[in-house]
């Protein structure tokens, strides 16, 4: 294992601290499983991304013109209220 020192906010620091007792787990365990989750949510992500770019080009959706305008992107979809 590697050593990293790390600043938290007094709130995460008082949350980490109540459920580590609640837990029984320790608090550096806690940090870890947090960086495990965040990598993984990091790797979905990429990952769903690439899936998304490889249909869109499977599809030719590059290709195939648009069939909206760009400002019908900003109209208010509740008529001007």
């Amino acid at each position: 294992m590697i050593r990293k020192q790390i600043f938290l906010p007094a709130e995460q620091d008082e949350a980490l601290k109540r459920l580590s007792k609640r837990t029984g787990r320790s608090e550096s365990a806690l940090v870890r499983e947090g960086i495990t989750l965040r990598l993984r949510q990091e790797e979905i992500a990429e990952t769903d991304w690439d899936a998304l770019l490889l249909e869109w080009a499977q599809r030719g959706v590059d290709a195939q013109p648009r069939s909206w305008r760009r400002q019908d992107l900003y109209q208010d979809p509740i008529g001007g209220l």
